[in-house]
């Protein structure tokens, strides 16, 4: 698949004779993709423009495409082609430039969505978003609100799907299109005019999705908010928080924990929602009934979407994190707001008012009955259960997936519950389904316990190694 996060357009009757010297300075500023766009040239001149920047573009392996035109594609060794909906169809791009191609295809309506090859492409530009200076407009823009919907039904049919939103983006708007669910953002006038390329690349256009943690802090680092920003961090998400509860704790111990007042709460959420384009909510440890009501009229009001709820009720030292009068009010007020509910077997048993599951067909009723209580879809942590394999279940009342690993012999598992429900927030903020989310957080976690015993911190129960990619 291909890496659409900042997709560079390069078009010479825009940029004049800047070609290489343009094309250096995206790379620089973080393009992950180009594409060369010249759709009045000669062959002779775009087969000598494709050859110059396949050359610059090669010191970096930084993929060129060609716009509509194989035949230059083949001749100049580029990576690949973009057709649009009256080009030449993309099986027969595919039959022309192989298996190992880089094929993108335009989509503008939902019918063309449904139509799509996609088993046959490596992304799809979703556009025009918004009206742009470098080409007419004769069609309306589909705005945020139609890509959207046509981010939805391709997710529907290919979930790892690579989505760039196409036409009139810039520093404006780029957050609203990754927070309706593309990937990347297509970009040309707005490095055409820039007085400095690479900047405006990175520095003002070069979005990430936004994941907002509402929970308590753990001042050691391994759980609560500080869990969360790693796991947003490690996933490629700009994270951002509220803290709804103080505590000092360590790897041993819970010493003392101080509430954050639930005006204090709302006064956060709103600062963040005001300004930051969030596309995903993890929600934690809330404590405290009028908490749990102040959040739950805060998602209201910001219209909050991809909610991830993870009803924190005890520490793994034994501490009690919910007052008990406070578990009807969540059962009540947040439940029925959360995309993806993640109570572990304790949780799921206390939410239900049931002993605890003791088997995976206990597990899926009771999933089954955390959906009844209005959440859309319910993930049951199996850590708590004996046997070789940790074994997860997640149902959506369409969708049952049984999701095992095994079982990692290892104390190092202080925040996994904190850091699951963060990644899959984080897969949410970047588009994916929730099945889909859910797979690639508990195969993150996963890693994470194993290289866990690389660190030594603390005399207790350490932390997952959120970084285990890169160190």
């Amino acid at each position: 698949m291909a890496d659409v996060r900042l997709y560079a357009l390069l078009d010479p009757e825009i940029s004049g004779e800047r070609l290489p010297e343009l094309a250096q300075a995206v790379i620089e500023g973080g393009a992950t993709l180009i594409q060369l766009r010249d759709k009045r040239g000669e062959t002779r001149r775009l087969l000598a423009e494709a050859r110059v920047l396949k050359r610059v573009l090669a010191l970096h392996s930084v993929p060129l495409i060609i716009n509509d035109r194989v035949d230059v594609a083949l001749a100049a060794g580029a990576d690949g082609v973009h057709v649009g909906q009256d080009d030449m169809p993309a099986e027969e791009a595919r039959r022309l430039l192989g298996g190992d191609a880089v094929i993108g295809l335009s989509i503008k309506t939902v019918d063309q969505a449904r139509a799509a090859p996609l088993d046959l492409i490596d992304y799809v530009g979703v556009g025009g978003v918004y009206a742009t200076r470098s080409k007419d407009n004769p069609e309306p823009p589909i705005g945020a609100a139609g890509l959207r919907t046509l981010v939805e039904v391709i997710r529907a049919r290919a979930p790892a799907m690579p989505i760039a939103a196409i036409a009139g983006i810039d520093e404006t708007n780029a957050a609203e299109v990754i927070a309706a669910g593309a990937d990347g953002i297509a970009v040309i006038a707005a490095l055409a005019r820039a007085q400095d390329p690479g900047a405006a690349g990175a520095g003002r256009i070069m979005t990430i999705p936004i994941a907002l943690s509402i929970a308590g802090s753990d001042p050691s680092g391994g759980a609560g908010i500080q869990a969360d920003l790693k796991t947003f961090s490690a996933l490629g998400v700009y994270g951002a928080t509220v803290i709804t509860a103080l505590t000092a704790q360590n790897t041993q111990t819970i010493a003392a924990i101080e509430m954050v007042s639930p005006q204090f709460v709302a006064a956060q959420i709103d600062a963040v929602c005001g300004d930051l384009a969030v596309g995903a909510v993890k929600i934690g440890m809330l404590g405290t009934a009028p908490v749990i009501e102040t959040v739950a009229e805060a998602l209201d009001r910001h219209a909050l979407k991809n909610v991830v709820l993870d009803p924190v009720m005890m520490a793994g030292t034994g501490r009690e994190l919910l007052a008990s009068d406070a578990i009807d009010v969540l059962r009540r007020m947040l439940v029925p707001r959360a995309s993806i509910l993640t109570p572990n077997l304790p949780e799921a048993a206390v939410l239900l008012d049931q002993p605890i599951a003791q088997d995976e067909t206990q597990m899926r009723a009771q999933a089954e009955r955390l959906l009844r209580l209005g959440a859309r879809a319910v993930l049951i942590k199996g850590g708590h259960a004996g046997g070789a394999e940790s074994v997860d279940f997640f149902a959506d009342g369409r969708v049952e997936l049984r999701l095992p690993a095994p079982r990692i012999a290892t104390r190092n598992i202080h925040g996994t519950g904190c850091t699951l429900s963060a990644a899959i927030a984080a897969g949410l903020a970047k588009g994916l389904a929730p099945a889909e989310a859910v797979g690639q957080a508990k195969a993150y976690v996963t890693a994470a316990i194993a290289a866990a015993d690389r660190l030594s911190v603390g005399r207790g129960p350490g932390p997952l190694h959120h970084f285990h990619e890169w160190w």
